[in-house]
C-alpha cells in the first residue's frame, strides 16, 4: 500500500510483509506489551527518510499513528498517542499505556 500526504509518498508494510529482522523485533515488542493498542490493532509501518511510522487507517491521522527513530520507538508513540484526539475531547489526561 502507498500512503500520500500531502507531500509525503511512502510504501507501507503490515508486520507480516516486513523484513525477518525487524519483524521479529516488532512481534517482541508487541509480545511484551500484549494488551496495548499496537498489540491489538497491529498497525502498519512504514518509513519516510530515516523515521519510522507505525499507523492505522489509509492516512496519518493524530491519535492514530506514532514515529520514532525504530520501529519500536514508532510503535511506542502510537501506543502514547492512541485515541488522543478523542481523550483531550472529554477534559481527561491520556494515559500511558505497558
Amino acid at each position: 500500500m502507498t500512503i500520500r500526504a500531502r507531500f509525503l509518498d511512502m510504501v507501507s508494510l503490515a508486520i507480516e510483509e516486513l523484513p525477518a529482522v525487524i519483524k521479529a523485533d516488532v512481534e517482541d515488542f508487541l509480545e511484551n506489551h500484549p494488551r496495548s493498542p499496537a498489540a491489538r490493532l497491529r498497525p502498519r509501518m512504514g518509513m519516510v527518510g530515516e523515521i519510522w511510522l507505525a499507523f492505522i487507517g489509509t492516512e496519518l491521522r493524530r491519535g492514530a499513528s506514532g514515529l520514532g527513530e525504530t520501529p519500536r520507538d514508532a510503535l511506542t508513540d502510537f501506543n502514547r498517542h492512541f485515541l488522543e484526539p478523542l481523550v483531550s475531547q472529554n477534559g481527561s489526561e491520556a494515559s500511558e499505556t505497558e
